[in-house]
């Protein structure tokens, strides 16, 4: 890891949770009364960097896959990363649609007294606590070996918690890590299919609505599929040139064949993307028209002219076409994709809620709460501060104190604490 920024970024993450702070204070107050969204529009920013997390998540899960299950040996040094970085998703995933419930207490218990197998609701809870018992297990894992071996070199809390972790163990054999390397190995086998199947029941959750026109598509998973991998992959590859190890050739490498992977599945999505509007104003329906000019011509349109097809697209297309061989500006362009592609999920999410479906609803009854207009208010955006930096806080302290990638002891790595 690149170690000269985790003080500035720690700095960062301390003050978004601090400032955040005020946000989640009147959330957990005043429940869902402080927020912007209401009966016609009843999921906002929340929602949309539900799915933005959710992709991020995606592409950490393919390189496991990639490593663990197909053993493609190149991807193994960010093996341990990919793995913490689901479990990083997943906890910035489920405070977000947690903090989006009314009574979020209930998603505690009520799946377990009253379970409907007969809903995807039911599922997707069942399917996220799965992904994060296995890649727990996995991380765990993947790291177990090096945390028994380096737990005395460690000092003051960092040695009490690996000691705590090594579970009374003091060394670790190579028979021992085959044992661990079979159980990741199984572990892979069982999230292939548990992985697959949450990813696209979220994709289906949107798509069986029939009433909303723009989501009821049996387009909508595969786009789901498409979107995930190109928000996750364009993050794995960042983290891969900023995290790859001490081999820089390597590193490099892998970033150029990860950025070619994001540029195939950039433009994949786009052609998907404009097959979506081209068949939506074809029909001629006013409701899915009404929605698509929402998302070209309405209020926020700057968002996805300019920072989604602009800053998001058209940059790192050129950019990952021309200079492809260039690690720093795959890096670069990946960045622009990640950073930008919330402004996808809101696209996604906001539109469809954004068209009255019954004509003269907006006069039969009158209320702030009963509105089709949307914009994210401050609470909404101080919460979302503190999700993101609490996240942030978790990635940059378990890849500095944890064995997840370039293990360093007291400030220098084990090869040169033996010179």
């Amino acid at each position: 890891m690149q170690y000269k920024f985790f003080p500035l970024l720690s700095f960062l993450a301390v003050a978004g949770l601090v400032i955040g702070s005020i946000g989640m204070f009147y959330r957990l107050l005043y429940g869902l009364n402080p927020v912007a969204f209401g009966s016609y529009v009843p999921w906002g920013l929340w929602v949309a960097f539900y799915l933005f997390f959710l992709g991020l998540s995606a592409g950490a899960f393919l390189v496991t896959i990639l490593t663990y299950l197909l053993r493609i040996k190149p991807f193994k040094s960010i093996g341990p990363l990919s793995a913490f970085m689901v479990l990083i998703c997943l906890f910035c995933e489920v405070l977000f649609i947690l903090l989006d419930l009314g009574t979020m207490h209930r998603a505690f218990y009520q799946f377990f007294l009253t379970p409907s197998f007969s809903s995807l609701m039911t599922w997707m809870f069942i399917l996220f606590n799965a992904m994060g018992i296995i890649y727990t297990l996995k991380t765990y894992f993947l790291v177990r070996g090096d945390i028994i071996r380096e737990a005395p070199r460690q000092t003051g809390i960092v040695q009490s918690v690996y000691r705590l972790l090594a579970f009374g163990r003091t060394h670790y054999d190579h028979e021992m890590k085959a044992a661990d390397d079979r159980r990741v190995h199984v572990l892979a086998w069982i999230s292939l299919p548990v992985g697959l199947m949450f990813y696209a029941a979220n994709g289906a959750f949107f798509a069986i609505l029939i009433n909303r026109p723009i989501w009821n598509s049996a387009l909508t998973p595969l786009l789901f599929v498409v979107a995930a991998l190109l928000s996750g992959g364009a993050l794995v590859t960042v983290l891969t040139y900023l995290f790859g190890g001490q081999d820089i050739a390597l590193r490099e490498t892998l970033s150029i064949y990860l950025g070619r992977s994001v540029l195939f599945l950039l433009s994949l999505f786009l052609v998907l993307e404009a097959m979506q509007f081209f068949v939506g104003y074809q029909t001629g329906r006013t409701d899915i028209v009404t929605s698509l000019n929402h998302i070209t011509i309405g209020p926020n349109w700057w968002t996805f002219w300019i920072v989604h097809l602009g800053i998001g697209s058209l940059i790192p297309l050129i950019l990952l076409t021309f200079y492809s061989h260039h690690p720093k500006i795959v890096a670069w362009s990946c960045f622009l994709i990640f950073i930008t592609f919330i402004s996808v999920r809101y696209n996604f999410v906001i539109p469809d809620l954004a068209v009255y479906k019954l004509e003269g609803l907006e006069s039969a009854f009158v209320h702030a709460r009963l509105t089709t207009e949307y914009t994210p208010n401050l609470n909404e955006w101080l919460v979302s501060i503190w999700i993101i930096s609490a996240g942030l806080l978790l990635f940059l302290l378990g890849t500095r104190y944890l064995p997840i990638v370039n293990f360093k002891i007291g400030g220098m790595n084990h090869a040169e604490s033996e010179i």
